[in-house]
């Protein structure tokens, strides 16, 4: 009886994930954050759709898969890799966020059925370095704090980081007051709001265009900086501010987090700051200082390096640093360089991410052997060349991609692992 195709391997239309990912989802939007998560395609480096030499050496960047980032950033969170920044450069549309999004969700719920997804995936990768991962949250026992930042948005990043720190403890049933302390400002807001009287209420509420006084106070306990505007410049202009005793800068914020939060024997092991988009949020910070805040960049490279022991940053990048410092104005270029000038002391690593991969694992093989045994001895080989000189004759360009070019990467990848499609 012939052999039925769908017998040997099946088109896996639930792994694949349409539109775009928000690493803004983490935290926010659960049933999306799970359902890119669990549909984000690793791969290791058995497969590399560039080598070191096409990438160059100059830069200092490390040519790295996706399966072995996940795993360099698992081990610097538990405390078994020194250097706490790392910087990862990829170009637009090739996953970035969709890393960023799955690496939250891993170390934050190591436990939980998300990561489970995520092990899964980074074994069907690569076994070797998912049963690493694996074993090491097993014996951890512990989750990270993991925050999202999403680069395109244009933030106070004290702010930002202070949310989610903020929303976190609270979705995991821990006292944020030590935070709390640390802004005494929201407090100070929120009892004036329980304070007043009812006629005071209704014109605060109209005046801050929410539809109840359960509104404001919802946001100021999220320390949500637009709602605490409104509400300073309500009372502002009735003789009464709210003024400020307490440093709020992210060097006080992330110092305070660890120093109550992260570290062995507390709720999580480790801060990890996931920073998307971090080189176009470096021009933002530059140009738009009175938003993102003075020094900001600054302030979060030395809070993380003061607490080393216990913070991990991963900023995700398109271009080198250096070509953001040359998209900004001239009389900018003197403020950019000193954020930049510190980060390039990073582990600077270069993605390398392929669409054959992302086609592989959409595949199911469901007889390995018998797939084997079509793709092996000579005459396997000699249709692989074949399709390749092909290839090099009618869309020469091929021969500059390195899975294109080269017969043993062009059989194992594209022809075995993407069968039935033919190269």
């Amino acid at each position: 009886m012939p052999q039925r195709l769908n017998d040997v391997v099946r088109f896996r239309g639930d792994r694949l994930f349409n539109g775009a990912v928000s690493i803004s989802w983490f935290g926010t939007d659960e049933s999306k954050t799970k359902a890119a998560s669990e549909a984000f395609v690793f791969h290791g480096p058995k497969y590399h759709g560039v080598q070191q030499e096409d990438v160059g050496t100059g830069h200092g960047h490390l040519l790295m898969d996706t399966a072995s980032l996940a795993r360099a950033v698992v081990r610097r969170c538990y405390g078994l890799e020194d250097q706490p920044f790392t910087l990862a450069i990829a170009g637009y549309g090739t996953g970035k966020s969709h890393l960023g999004l799955t690496l939250a969700s891993l170390v934050s719920a190591p436990d939980g059925e998300i990561a489970q997804g995520v092990l899964s995936a980074i074994e069907t990768a690569d076994a070797g370095i998912g049963g690493d991962l694996r074993v090491l949250l097993q014996e951890a026992q512990q989750p990270c704090l993991a925050l999202a930042l999403n680069g395109m948005q244009s933030f106070d990043l004290t702010a930002e980081i202070t949310k989610q720190i903020v929303r976190t403890l609270k979705a995991d049933g821990l006292d944020p007051r030590s935070l709390d302390d640390l802004r005494p400002r929201f407090g100070q807001a929120a009892s004036l709001i329980r304070m007043s009287n009812e006629g005071v209420v209704k014109e605060r509420v109209a005046a801050c265009e929410v539809s109840s006084a359960q509104d404001l106070l919802a946001g100021l306990d999220q320390q949500d900086e637009r709602t605490y505007a409104k509400i300073h410049d309500f009372f502002a202009s009735r003789g009464m501010p709210i003024r400020a005793l307490a440093g709020e800068s992210v060097r006080d914020v992330i110092d305070v987090t660890v120093r109550e939060y992260c570290g062995k024997g507390k709720p999580y092991r480790c801060l990890l700051v996931l920073f998307d988009e971090f080189g176009k949020y470096t021009e933002f910070a530059t140009v738009r200082s009175q938003i993102a805040g003075s020094g900001v960049l600054q302030d979060l490279f030395e809070a993380i390096q003061a607490n080393a022991n216990s913070t991990c940053f991963v900023g995700f990048i398109q271009f080198e640093l250096n070509a953001y410092v040359q998209r900004v104005a001239p009389e900018y270029k003197n403020e950019i360089l000193r954020y930049v000038t510190r980060y390039q002391s990073a582990n600077r690593v270069y993605l390398s991410i392929n669409l054959e991969t992302l086609i592989a694992s959409l595949i199911e093989k469901r007889q390995h052997k018998l797939l084997d045994k079509w793709f092996e001895g000579k005459k396997a080989k000699s249709d692989s060349e074949a399709a390749m000189a092909n290839l090099a004759r009618w869309v020469p360009q091929s021969n500059n991609h390195r899975l294109w070019g080269y017969t043993d990467q062009l059989h194992a990848l594209v022809r075995k692992e993407c069968c039935p499609r033919s190269p």
